[in-house]
């Protein structure tokens, strides 16, 4: 039996790969934490690399976006190719059940939460506050 389950997080916008004029299929790739932690406050990380195909493209297309929690389950298949004459070895998951892992309100929760994080405190103008200093000046 040949299963993959597994949650996680987006790691980029997911790739919309085209044949012709319609989608064939939607690569993305989900970073999943391990149970273990290796010394205080760090915890292993694996990047899994994910396709999905008919239904669950048009899913990953329309919803799926860089930091979204998700749970994915299908087929685990190896693969190989040559890159500047070394084989790179790779791992995807064919997904077959894709789910969403939080709600629309956690969703928009923590979106709000990494907008605030990026964004500096501002004054209402826009511009640094002086103070006035009048005393002491050499050119007065």
């Amino acid at each position: 039996m040949n299963k993959w389950i597994g949650s996680g997080k987006v790691t980029e916008e997911p790739v919309i790969r085209y044949n012709g004029d319609k989608a064939s299929f939607v690569a993305f790739t989900m970073m999943c934490k391990r149970n273990r932690r290796i010394k205080e406050g760090d915890q292993p990380v694996d990047f899994i690399d994910c396709v999905c195909v008919g239904q669950n493209a048009k899913l990953a297309q329309e919803f799926l976006r860089k930091g979204k929690k998700v749970e994915v389950c299908g087929p685990l298949q190896s693969g190989h190719y040559e890159k500047n004459g070394r084989k790179v070895y790779t791992k995807t998951v064919f997904v077959e059940d894709l789910s969403f892992a939080e709600s629309k309100a956690e969703e928009e929760a923590r979106l709000l939460a990494e907008k605030a994080a990026q964004t500096p405190a501002e004054s209402g103008s826009g511009f640094m506050d002086i103070p006035d200093v009048d005393d002491g000046l050499p050119f007065q």
